[in-house]
């Protein structure tokens, strides 16, 4: 006898297999196998440094060349990422999974500590590699503050890392009111 498995009636209703040894909050994904497994929907690192004009809390020197950005970050939320302090600050992605949209967004506001007009370039890097269509510039101006937001999107597996880098268009000295940075992966 075949029954279709929409006509049967709630009470005869089943979880799906493997439902009583997955862990909370997860959701199964199909492997395209016939088979699959129960996996987080998103994976998450926010972090940021504490806003504040008057003594900012992060400044770095800029060349003409990319210098990685390292901040002492303070951590919000953050699942399946570790943020690291050595060699340098990145969000290292500690998840089992391989995740296929990861979304970076970087939001600052900074300004340049003295000197005539730069131009400062702003890049997310994974692994060492620039993230292709993440670069942004703004013009920075001695003691006027002014926000830049970069975005990039990435694949990542497990021991993956994120890093910032920025270069001038001539030595700058560029002053941090605030940074805050964002990686969402979904599965």
């Amino acid at each position: 006898m075949t029954i279709q498995h929409k006509l049967i009636t709630n009470a005869d209703l089943h979880e799906p297999k493997g439902v009583s040894a997955a862990a909370n909050k997860t959701v199964y994904v199909a492997n395209g196998s016939g088979s699959g497994a129960w996996v987080l929907p998103s994976t998450t690192a926010n972090v940021y440094i504490a806003f504040n004009s008057s003594s900012p809390g992060y400044t770095q020197a800029n060349t003409t060349s990319d210098v990685i950005l390292n901040p002492t970050w303070v951590s919000g939320v953050v699942s399946d990422f570790t943020v690291q302090t050595s060699p340098n600050a990145r969000i290292r992605y500690d998840g089992l999974d391989t995740v296929r949209n990861v979304t970076i967004t970087l939001a600052m506001a900074c300004n340049q500590a003295s000197g005539s007009n730069k131009n400062v370039e702003f890049a997310l890097f994974k692994n060492g590699t620039e993230i292709a269509g993440s670069r942004s510039i703004r013009t920075t101006t001695t003691s006027d503050w002014g926000n830049i937001t970069v975005i990039g999107s990435t694949t990542m597996a497990t021991n993956d890392y994120i890093e910032i880098k920025s270069k001038a268009s001539a030595s700058a000295t560029i002053q941090y009111a605030s940074l805050s940075l964002r990686v969402l992966g979904v599965v």
